[in-house]
């Protein structure tokens, strides 16, 4: 299947510096992702206007494993400088590793089939993927944009 036909870039594998970060952790339905980001970016806005912490890039959520009826995630910012604690926004890290990476163009709804081309292209090149994987939601989405418009990084962790 060609890249163009869903919206993502041909793969690369790349190496990630350790990144701290600021989030927000929960166990969340699938059917309940909205609304966890939906607050979880409530709550990050408030810790960041209260001083919190600083970010230092785009906002991202990291999967622990691969999402299936329900999942283990951290949404939040990466960050320079230190973390304080402010009600559910605690400090996180990613951490270093070597990574396959691609960038999805398009509407969130059809990001698992960019996540599914990332696995198929891993699987190919006879990589070993790991259990952690993060976008970063290079475009802020803001009332009346083109879903169409929207830029999402992929990344996913290799075994060592």
């Amino acid at each position: 299947m060609d890249a163009s036909n869903h919206g993502s870039e041909t793969p690369t594998v790349t190496e990630q510096d350790e990144q701290p970060t600021a989030v927000v952790t929960g166990t969340v339905a699938m059917t309940g992702l909205r609304e966890f980001f939906d607050r979880a970016f409530g709550d990050l806005a408030q810790a960041m206007a209260d001083g919190a912490f600083e970010p230092s890039g785009p906002p991202l959520a990291v999967y622990h494993g691969v999402p299936a009826e329900t999942v283990h995630l951290e949404v939040g910012f990466p960050v320079r400088g230190r973390v304080d604690a402010h009600g559910p926004v605690v400090a996180g890290r990613l951490p270093a590793c070597r990574v396959v990476t691609s960038v999805h163009r398009g509407d969130y709804d059809d990001l698992g089939r960019s996540w599914q081309h990332l696995a198929e292209w891993a699987d190919r090149q006879e990589l070993s993927l790991g259990d952690r994987m993060w976008e970063v939601y290079v475009t802020e989405p803001k009332p009346g944009d083109d879903p169409v418009d929207m830029v999402t990084e992929l990344h996913w962790a290799l075994r060592p």
